[in-house]
């Protein structure tokens, strides 16, 4: 069984946080390249200077799973971003353990609040948020990021 090691990601996570990306992009069938810009260019400084933090779950020196928060335009809301967790990471609690943490940045943050937006095909994440607490709010939006995807958004009481 592998080991996984979760931690506050740094600025160096950046190309192994691009492949994660890409390598679950491709499991959904979506035919992007690597994502690139500031939140993997300097992964670790994107999500502080929004008054948040990047958490990732590594195994062999390489990223298996990630979960962001930063802080929303609403106040006292959090917005988790970047949710991933590869095929081999899923199932052991780890995205659990990463929410956990999230919640818990957000609560001595003065947070409320936390929100997300999920791709309207990712059934699995769809879940997973109401199993924990989650609400699907009504509506639907669309990426603009070249996929043509849809989101809908998920929320709840910062716990």
């Amino acid at each position: 069984m592998a080991e996984f090691l979760i931690r506050e990601a740094s600025d160096d996570d950046g190309p192994t946080l691009a492949r994660l990306m890409s390598e679950a992009r491709a499991d959904e069938g979506e035919a992007l390249d690597a994502p690139d810009g500031e939140a993997f260019e300097r992964p670790a400084s994107f999500f502080e200077e929004r008054g948040g933090r990047l958490w990732v779950v590594m195994r062999d020196d390489m990223a298996a799973g990630s979960l962001g928060l930063i802080a929303h335009g609403r106040p006292k809301e959090f917005e988790l971003s970047m949710i991933c967790l590869d095929m081999e990471a899923r199932g052991q609690g780890l995205a659990a353990a990463l929410l956990a943490g999230a919640n818990a940045f957000a609560l001595a943050s003065g947070g409320e609040r936390l929100s997300v937006w999920v791709d309207v095909r990712f059934e699995d994440l769809h879940r997973f948020c109401e199993r924990h607490g989650f609400i699907r709010e009504p509506g639907t939006r669309a990426r603009h990021d070249g996929s043509d995807a849809l989101e809908c958004r998920f929320s709840r009481a910062v716990a």
